[in-house]
């Protein structure tokens, strides 16, 4: 008994973990309306205050899992949740817009450390293969729950509550969630390594030298800022690069860089965060400046892609049983094309039930993805890699998130409805290029893996 007590309760903290990093990119999508009103800012404003955080985020992950891996990831897990939640007080006080990007962007640090740490926590003391399938879908399917609950749960509360109320909202459930894991979960391994200093301070600096020019290019077009910004990004990358190969311990080790099954599946979370963070913020500002919603009108009209992530994640993990990983990744990402290729017909005078129903299959295209990605993921790395590996593969999701928001945001920057609508149709016809180019990555590079294993 007490032992299913312990499981239920890490299960809980390492969910409510990705709960309330997933909840802070949908409530404030739903709250970009209000965030507009009151510090008066523009579009690039508005992105920034989503890709602050996100690219903090992406930047830290692969540091805050080998953090995880050296240090154990119950203390880092629990560091992680007590910088999110103090940086979250921050932002619900926050004065000025960049107050408000800078405690978003410490919010960022928080998450990186959480993040694959939670996954390590469930991979280390879920032992049983099945069990361990199961805590993995509930994880995913947490993160649905909150993008499902966060646009009508954001609307309703900045409509009687304001916008500040959707960052205090994290500060019961990071508490929560700090007192479990210290109550419950057993002291975590710790694997000797260095961290490379460099490399981290290269590949976030590249990052977000990136994300800086293709997010001001929304506003200033291809001028000589955005484009100089953007050739000293690859200098940096480069940079990192030579740097991985010569340091002695790469924040990459050559065994992971060589495992197919990984770089697909990083590749596959990039582009379903590419494409989803991307067209949530694209309908975002639709859905308030071209049709004038308002937070709730904007949060119930998301209803139709959220609502369906969290059984579809459930559904997910069943089909599991009796499909291989690959066929169910292959079907979820037909799904999203379909999706879509119907979206990208959507204007201001299409019918309504039209938007839903792409939605739809959106939605659940995406959520069945996920948690087969995640196992396939796992399954592919060994325990001492855990970390890393989790890492890498928020680090990757994260990225896409990012250059979703700061290019969709450069295709809708004409605020003239034909122009927007021209925007949107052509960001969403790039998903389907993207998703296409993970169709063909996935059946080459996991087949061929599973191919070689038969064959021996």
């Amino acid at each position: 008994m007490y032992k299913a007590t312990k499981l239920s309760a890490i299960q809980l903290a390492a969910c409510l973990g990705f709960f309330v990093v997933q909840l802070d990119v949908s409530v404030v999508n739903v709250g970009l309306g209000a965030l507009k009103a009151a510090f008066d800012t523009n579009l690039t404003g508005l992105q920034w205050v989503i890709n602050s955080y996100a690219l903090t985020f992406s930047a830290l992950l692969i540091f805050g899992g080998s953090c995880g891996d050296k240090l154990g990831a119950k203390p880092v897990f629990v560091g992680g949740f007590i910088v999110f939640t103090l940086s979250s007080l921050g932002c619900g006080l926050a004065g000025s817009m960049a107050q408000l990007i800078s405690f978003r962007c410490v919010q960022g640090l928080g998450a990186a450390l959480m993040i694959p740490t939670s996954l390590t926590l469930l991979r280390l003391n879920f032992t049983n293969p099945e069990q361990r399938k199961a805590a993995v879908a509930l994880w995913g399917a947490s993160g649905g729950i909150a993008l499902a609950a966060g646009p009508v749960l954001g609307g309703l509360m900045i409509e009687h509550l304001g916008w500040r109320s959707v960052f205090l909202i994290n500060i019961p459930l990071g508490l929560l969630a700090i007192a479990l894991t210290l109550r419950y979960t057993p002291a975590s391994p710790k694997v000797e390594k260095r961290i490379d200093v460099y490399g981290q301070v290269t590949i976030a600096l590249a990052l977000a030298l990136l994300t800086y020019g293709l997010t001001e290019a929304s506003e200033r077009g291809w001028s000589l800022i955005p484009l100089s910004v953007l050739a000293l990004s690859c200098l940096v990358l480069l940079a990192f690069v030579l740097i991985e190969q010569r340091v002695a311990a790469p924040m990459i080790p050559v065994r992971l860089a060589r495992n197919n099954v990984l770089i697909a599946m990083m590749l596959t979370g990039s582009i379903i965060n590419f494409t989803f963070y991307g067209v949530v913020f694209v309908l975002s500002i639709y859905f308030q400046t071209i049709l004038g919603y308002d937070a709730v009108r904007t949060g119930l009209a998301f209803i139709p892609l959220t609502a369906v992530m969290t059984l579809s994640s459930l559904a997910s993990a069943r089909l599991g049983r009796h499909f291989s990983a690959l066929r169910i990744m292959t079907l979820g990402t037909c799904l999203q094309v379909c999706g879509f290729l119907i979206l990208s017909r959507i204007s201001p005078d299409s019918a309504s039930w039209i938007l839903d129903s792409a939605l739809i299959i959106v939605g659940i295209g995406s959520a069945a993805t996920v948690p087969s990605m995640n196992n396939t993921m796992l399954a592919a790395v060994t325990q001492q890699d855990a970390g890393i590996a989790s890492g890498l593969m928020s680090s990757a999701r994260q990225v896409g998130g990012v250059l979703g928001v700061a290019i969709f945001g450069l295709l809708i920057a004409h605020a003239e409805r034909p122009a927007f609508t021209q925007g949107m149709s052509t960001s969403m016809l790039l998903c389907v290029a993207a998703l296409a180019l993970c169709l063909v990555t996935n059946l080459w590079l996991v087949r061929k893996v599973r191919s070689s294993v038969l064959a021996h």
